[in-house]
């Protein structure tokens, strides 16, 4: 697997790539300082920051124009994720992209780690890396749902299986080259689920299996442990639409079969109250060749394999969706 290098910067910053940090916010002002500053405290300090606020009601322009100059104001009326982050990106200028959600923040080598990956990878497109996620108090309380990001070519993996160990908005980064490609984005369903299976068919991704970002749950944000179960069904079946259109588009005769998707039976299976032993079996040996397939580790393929498995039993899945898997134990030890 190819290694990412250590970036030595000097002064001249200015011959290196220029990063476009855009960041994203509605209502999170309480939230926005701290993501602003942690692209201000980075090592690497070739950026331009964009801040596109989405129609908040809060005091959420007032933090952004207490930065003046220092960043880019976009102020629109409300108009969702997808024309927010679209927004930022007519205005970006950088031959990288990195999105911030604004309750999340970064870590001080973020960008410094994804330009010396592009610099050593000319062939990477994008590049994932792992996140901490952190409570509203920014107390850490977990970490990503993969701890080993895929590298180079994944087009088979999302013909396959419809995913590979990607990452969230916060913890990628993207070549303008590749965004290029297919940008603006498409649907309502999330930025990272529509680049993370229509831009590998444009070149390998690369991953850094390293904590690069801190992702805050705090219950409003839309990763949070979620039981809308006709939401995650539409969202499975978009990246679905997604996969068949990139590959369609690129010539390719393979399509991507839904009833592949571990995690989209799994989400039919609550839906309807729960799966049959047989059906459990099922999602329970496609997790595993998923697993071999994506080379999870050992810790990510358990995980997963709990998890599924117990949100398949009747009257589990809503529960164990609601409060995460460490959550369901502690509820079900417990009763809190």
């Amino acid at each position: 697997m190819p290694t990412v290098e250590t970036l030595k910067i000097d002064k001249n910053q200015q011959n290196l790539p220029l990063v476009s940090v855009i960041i994203t916010n509605y209502n999170y002002a309480r939230f926005l300082r701290q993501s602003i500053e942690s692209v201000f405290q980075q090592s690497y300090q070739n950026f331009e920051l964009i801040v596109v606020d989405d129609g908040s009601t809060d005091n959420s322009r007032e933090v952004i124009e207490s930065y003046g100059d220092r960043i880019i104001p976009v102020f629109q009326e409300n108009g969702g994720m997808s024309a927010s982050r679209n927004a930022g990106y007519a205005k970006s200028t950088g031959e990288i992209v990195c999105f911030l959600d604004a309750d999340d923040y970064y870590h001080p080598e973020k960008l410094e780690k994804v330009v010396s990956g592009f610099l050593s990878h000319p062939e990477w497109v994008m590049i994932a890396h792992c996140w901490t996620s952190v409570n509203a108090e920014s107390v850490p309380t977990g970490g990503s749902a993969s701890d080993r990001m895929s590298q180079g070519n994944v087009k088979h993996l999302l013909l396959k299986w419809g995913k590979y160990a990607s990452g969230i908005t916060s913890a990628s980064a993207y070549r303008r080259s590749g965004l290029e490609k297919v940008m603006p984005s498409q649907g309502n369903m999330g930025i990272d689920s529509y680049l993370n299976s229509s831009l590998p068919f444009y070149g390998e991704v690369g991953g850094i299996n390293e904590n690069l970002m801190f992702y805050r749950i705090h219950g409003k944000n839309i990763r949070a442990h979620s039981d809308n179960i006709d939401r995650l069904i539409k969202q499975r079946e978009a990246i679905a639409n997604f996969i068949n259109q990139s590959a369609e588009n690129q010539g390719l005769s393979a399509r991507f079969d839904l009833q592949r998707d571990a995690d989209y039976l799994v989400y039919k299976a609550i839906e309807k109250g729960g799966a049959s032993w047989i059906e459990i079996l099922v999602i329970i040996w496609l997790s595993i060749q998923e697993a071999i397939a994506i080379r999870r580790s050992p810790k990510d393929t358990l995980i997963r394999l709990l998890s599924r498995t117990i949100s398949a039993i009747p009257g589990q899945g809503i529960l164990l969706l609601r409060y995460g898997l460490r959550g369901y134990v502690r509820y079900k030890f417990s009763g809190q």
